[in-house]
């Protein structure tokens, strides 16, 4: 399992899960969805509000998405519903 994370650094809800996912010890992509770089990701996988998490499957295909806020109670029910 892998986890893509789209955020900012000047969001309060992105740093929330950074440690929530370092809590955890989550293997994770950052995406600054910000970026110029990224912009194309981004778009493609219609990230339209901060955080978007994608978790993964070894296949790098998308599990579950959760957009926006997420708790360290609700990242755990994910965990354990799909990943364990």
């Amino acid at each position: 399992m892998r986890v893509r994370f789209f955020g900012s650094a000047n969001c309060r809800d992105c740093l929330e899960l950074l440690v929530i996912l370092e809590k955890f010890s989550i293997d994770f992509e950052y995406i600054d969805a910000f970026d110029d770089d990224t912009q194309d990701l981004c778009d493609e996988q219609e990230v339209e509000e901060l955080p978007h998490t994608q978790f993964l499957d070894n296949n790098k295909n998308i599990i579950i998405e959760h957009i926006g806020p997420i708790s360290e109670q609700e990242f755990e029910e994910i965990l354990s519903t799909y990943f364990s």
